[in-house]
Parts: C-alpha cells; sequence; structure tokens
C-alpha cells in the first residue's frame, strides 16, 4: 500500500513591471508558436494546440505531465499533474497593483510513496532553476 509524505506546498514570486493582460497572455503563450518566455530551448515546454480547455488542454515540460484544471483570464491559470505518484495542482496566479503585476507560481500536491517522492526529488531542483529562469525571462520580455 502506497503511504503519503508530508504535503507540498512550493511558492515562487515575482513583481513586475507590466499589465496583468500582457502576462497573462504570455503565460498563455507558453508551449505554443508564440511562446517568448520559456527559458529553457534544450527542455521544451509542450502543451496540446489550440485555446486553453479545462480538462482538455495538456502539457508536457522538465518530466511533468499535467492537464489543465482551470483558467481565469488574467487572473490564473491552473494545472493538473498526471505524474503517478503526485495528486494535485501548480498554476500561475496574477495579482496587480498600479503598474506593478505580481506572478505568483503554486504547487500544492500530495506525493504517494515512493513514486511521488522520487518525482519530486529528480524534479526539484530544476523547478527552481526553471521558475528563477521563467521569471527573468518575463521580465526581459516585458522591457521590449
Amino acid at each position: 500500500m502506497a503511504t503519503s509524505t508530508p504535503p507540498l506546498s512550493i511558492s515562487h514570486q515575482r513583481t513586475f513591471t507590466g499589465t496583468k493582460r500582457r502576462i497573462f497572455q504570455l503565460l498563455v503563450d507558453m508551449g505554443t508558436s508564440a511562446d517568448a518566455v520559456w527559458p529553457f530551448a534544450s527542455q521544451p515546454f509542450m502543451r496540446s494546440p489550440g485555446p486553453l480547455v479545462p480538462g482538455r488542454t495538456e502539457e508536457w515540460h522538465s518530466g511533468v505531465h499535467a492537464v489543465l484544471e482551470e483558467v481565469v483570464p488574467e487572473e490564473r491559470i491552473v494545472w493538473k499533474f498526471l505524474n503517478d505518484g503526485v495528486a494535485g495542482t501548480h498554476g500561475y496566479y496574477i495579482t496587480a497593483d498600479g503598474k506593478q503585476t505580481t506572478v505568483t507560481h503554486r504547487i500544492e500536491a500530495e506525493l504517494s510513496e515512493p513514486e511521488g517522492r522520487l518525482f519530486w526529488r529528480r524534479f526539484e531542483d530544476v523547478h527552481e532553476r526553471t521558475m528563477n529562469a521563467l521569471f527573468d525571462k518575463i521580465a526581459r520580455v516585458l522591457k521590449r
């Protein structure tokens, strides 16, 4: 019988000078031919073609496989993990204060033993680097 490890709750956040609309669109475009922000060409981010449709749109990157759970324009894009051993979500949450827009990426998940714990052990470092590089790239694109 699989057991669970303590719940995973990870958050990364960065504040940008840019509109919610523009930043939301950059996040929507990730994994498409219009992607301007995914930082690692050698580790591509892919998603199923077409508009974001909850329950239908899938994504693949860095060993993660997920299906879109919820999309609220200019507020959030939330994905449900489809990886074995991982029950939960990861998503982007957008808030604005004047000309400053904050993007928070959160992972909320339960990890089973051993699959989920092993997945997270392999993914944790990649995730940290990816979030920092993604936020850096968003900042560069917004300055254009």
